[in-house]
């Protein structure tokens, strides 16, 4: 960070040659970001670590945002564009996008060459569901009401799924949980021609960023392939049957000659292919992974290897390009929407963590797909604006986060969770009582009605928890909602409070809010295919992701920070329709002209 302090009048003066000044504008910009950082520390806790990180993140940010303010930077994107493509890559890091920045010769390298903006997730809740739910809609999973992938009902006393639907059966899927619409819907009832449509391996990432008015929203569903609901779009045979026939294709094609999970890691990666243990699975780091290999296309052992793979990225790149021939996608008469979110990052990632040969060769695949993808957009011969984000980010494990020296744990989540339930049952003798949660991280109470001994419960239960060495916060609901939404503030300086506010419901979060260690496992693995490694948490690696324009023309730039929440209302500014009040901001750089 230093480096880039120091020389940065260098770099300013050979972008704008020498017979140039440095425009005043970008000068004073940077006096002001220097005085911000040298007085922000007496005003604001330290976060990741310390009040130093922050300050230089803020100057990294006063930097990028100057640079990005020089003159003729970028080109506006197209007016009304024929077609917008709203890109997720589930647990596409920033650290993880720039690591292999370098190497990228397809679609990320021609990404790279537009607006590159560093990106947020800015909330606490870094996981699928909620992150999806803020890139389209405009508004922080507070404002969504999609603040977990799993919460508990305390009415019913159940789970609920995030796109489960209320009041129907087990299987249906919908956005009926969100509080808010999105892009599409505002699209639609501006432009009436306009088309809309959502595809990914997950249902709660198609669904989140098709929202509740899509003409199209699929899935992968093992033993079925691309599937939908009723509940979350028209489920017509003008829907459903162009799935069941790219289902059959695939099934037979896979019938008629096995594909490859893996393809061989390239050169680049090979280097990284290292044995490690995970907690107590070892694992040899080789591509393809043993166990992907042999398998019979479609059985039970083959899909269950597919999720992390690069093949399951090809299955959306594939059944996206039949969507966009065969429904004309960008020659309609007004502007059409194509959501997609690819999986398959976030599964290598949980599976295998995102600093070996697995990871390095799943994003050389991923480029190659994106690479495919854009040849198709090509080939429309329409104006066409691309963004490419993330849901979240995500950290390595901790085994081999320890073998560079940053100092990191494993921590056994539900094994946590049962300590801490034998404690509680012990202390107030109520055999009913449990702590319950997807992971520790937020706890609910259950088996207990009374007030005052939930009360009571709660207090024990913090007091438990703020004793662990691994824990390095617990926060009540109460402490949350009294703190105010941090509008306007930088991203990268909220507070650990103001993250978890971005992310809070007051009936669907939960009784206690705990925050580990930076740079904890949430996992323990028994078994191979166990997750090793993964997000969720309100630190910086999770938060972190890139924000990706481009569009035919754009010149490359590096405008700043963004969040995911400015996505949705740049790209209604881009479709020249009014978007309604949301949390995030147009950004300027990307549209023609943001509404005042």
């Amino acid at each position: 960070m230093f480096a880039v302090v120091l020389t940065l009048p260098i770099v300013l003066c050979a972008g704008l040659g020498t017979s140039r000044q440095i425009p005043s504008a970008i000068l004073n910009f940077l006096n002001f970001a220097r005085h911000k950082s040298a007085t922000r520390a007496s005003h604001e806790p330290p976060f990741n670590g310390g009040s130093e990180t922050m300050r230089m993140t803020g100057w990294a940010a006063a930097i990028a945002m100057a640079l990005g303010a020089l003159p003729a930077a970028a080109a506006p994107a197209p007016r009304q564009p024929k077609l917008i493509v709203a890109i997720s890559v589930d647990q596409f890091a920033l650290t993880l996008y720039q690591r292999y920045r370098p190497t990228y010769t397809g679609g990320l390298a021609r990404l790279s060459q537009g607006l590159s903006f560093t990106g947020y997730q800015s909330h606490a809740a870094t996981e699928t569901c909620p992150g999806h739910s803020t890139i389209l809609t405009g508004d922080h999973p507070a404002t969504t009401g999609i603040v977990a992938n799993v919460w508990y009902d305390r009415a019913t006393g159940k789970s609920v799924y995030c796109v489960s639907v209320p009041g129907a059966d087990a299987d249906a899927r919908g956005p009926q949980n969100m509080h808010v619409d999105t892009l599409g819907s505002w699209l639609k009832a501006a432009q009436p021609g306009a088309r809309v449509y959502a595809i990914s391996g997950k249902d709660r990432a198609a669904i989140t960023m098709g929202g509740k008015h899509a003409d199209g929203v699929w899935w992968w569903l093992d033993g079925t392939g691309f599937s939908t609901s009723s509940y979350a779009g028209p489920a017509t045979p003008a829907v459903t049957g162009p799935a069941d026939t790219f289902n059959q294709a695939t099934m037979a094609a896979w019938k008629a000659s096995a594909p490859a999970l893996w393809p061989e890691a390239p050169a680049a990666c090979r280097a990284l292919e290292k044995p490690y243990t995970f907690g107590p699975v070892a694992r040899s780091g080789k591509v393809p992974p043993e166990q992907s290999l042999g398998l019979e296309p479609g059985g039970k052992d083959f899909l269950n290897e597919l999720h992390s793979s690069p093949l399951f990225d090809t299955l959306v790149l594939d059944f996206a390009r039949a969507t966009i021939d065969r429904e004309h996608l960008g020659h309609g008469p007004a502007t059409d929407l194509l959501a997609l979110s690819f999986s398959a990052t976030d599964y290598v990632g949980h599976r295998f963590g995102n600093g070996g040969a697995e990871m390095c060769t799943q994003v050389a695949a991923l480029d190659a797909t994106l690479g495919a993808l854009f040849a198709k957009l090509d080939s429309l011969h329409v104006p066409y604006v691309v963004v490419l984000t993330a849901d979240h980010g995500g950290h390595d494990a901790a085994e081999r986060l320890r073998g560079t020296g940053v100092d990191a744990e494993r921590v056994d989540s539900g094994h946590l969770l049962e300590e801490l339930t034998a404690a509680m049952r012990a202390r107030f003798g109520l055999p009913d009582l449990a702590m319950k949660g997807e992971d520790a991280q937020q706890i609910f109470i259950t088996g207990v009605a009374d007030p005052a001994a939930r009360a009571q419960i709660r207090a024990a239960a913090i007091a438990w928890l703020k004793a662990r060495p691994e824990v390095f916060a617990v926060h009540t609901p109460e402490e949350i909602a009294a703190t105010p939404m941090p509008v306007g503030k930088p991203v990268e300086t909220l507070t650990l409070l103001q993250r978890y506010r971005e992310s809070y419901d007051p009936l669907r979060s939960g009784d206690i809010a705990v925050e580990f260690r930076n740079h904890t496992s949430l996992y323990m693995p028994k078994a191979p295919a166990d997750m090793i490694a993964g997000h969720g948490t309100p630190w910086d690696e999770d938060r972190r992701v890139p924000i990706l324009f481009w569009w035919p023309g754009v010149k490359p730039a590096r405008p700043g920070v963004a969040e995911t929440v400015d996505i949705a209302p740049t790209l209604a500014a881009v479709a020249e329709i009014k978007a309604p009040k949301v949390d995030g901001k147009c950004l300027v750089s990307v549209a023609r002209k943001c509404p005042r």
